[in-house]
């Protein structure tokens, strides 16, 4: 399993909150429920700046469907760059069509579609172009070296306890595990970094 794995089965939801006045007091619930990544490209929350990184998408457009504009359900967590390449056109459900199997990361940092409604999302998304394949590649290498130099850095279940109540008006705070704020730093030796060139990076 790496990084870049995506899930083996299509995400059944966990949480139902409702009440809220805006799609953004819904982010605590989708970054929970998303497991603190993009749905998308699977980018996670740790590997940059939270601040303008991230995302309340709108899964149908409000423009066309503005019933379903707090709609849980209709709500996704996603990186800002996969959320403009979506804009608002409509595409697969990448809750469905980006499951283990037909969707696949090769070592390289390619990504193969093996669905149609799969191979739309990435051509639509664009995540086959050089710049995401790059960075699947220097986040495969990095997370290698910390799966190979700090075993306890690199742990599978190193996610956050999920909310207990699953009601408005107050979602629960995300808990960030023991040694969550701990860093390791890597040399990356992959396309586009010079040798030597350090990388600080936290991983989850």
């Amino acid at each position: 399993m790496t990084p870049f794995t995506y899930s083996p089965e299509p995400h059944v939801r966990r949480h139902g909150p409702q009440g809220y006045a805006d799609a953004a007091s819904y982010r605590p619930w989708l970054r929970d429920e998303f497991t603190f990544r993009c749905v998308y490209c699977l980018f996670r929350e740790q590997w940059g700046r939270l601040r303008g990184t991230f995302d309340v998408e709108h899964f149908r457009p409000i423009a066309s469907q503005p019933g379903d504009r707090l709609s849980y359900d209709n709500l996704l967590y996603g990186c800002t760059a996969c959320n403009t390449g979506k804009g608002k056109q409509l595409v697969p459900d990448p809750l469905t069509a980006l499951v283990c199997g037909d969707v696949w990361v090769n070592e390289d940092g390619t990504i193969e579609g093996r669905t149609r409604q799969a191979r739309r999302l990435i051509r639509v998304l664009g995540l086959d172009d050089r710049e995401y394949t790059e960075f699947r590649l220097v986040w495969l290498e990095i997370v290698g070296l910390a799966a190979r130099e700090d075993p306890e850095l690199y742990r599978a279940d190193g996610l956050p306890q999920r909310p207990a109540e699953r009601r408005p008006p107050a979602p629960a705070r995300r808990q960030q595990p023991a040694g969550r704020n701990r860093a390791v730093v890597l040399c990356a030796k992959a396309e586009g970094y010079p040798a030597g060139n350090v990388l600080t990076a936290t991983l989850t």
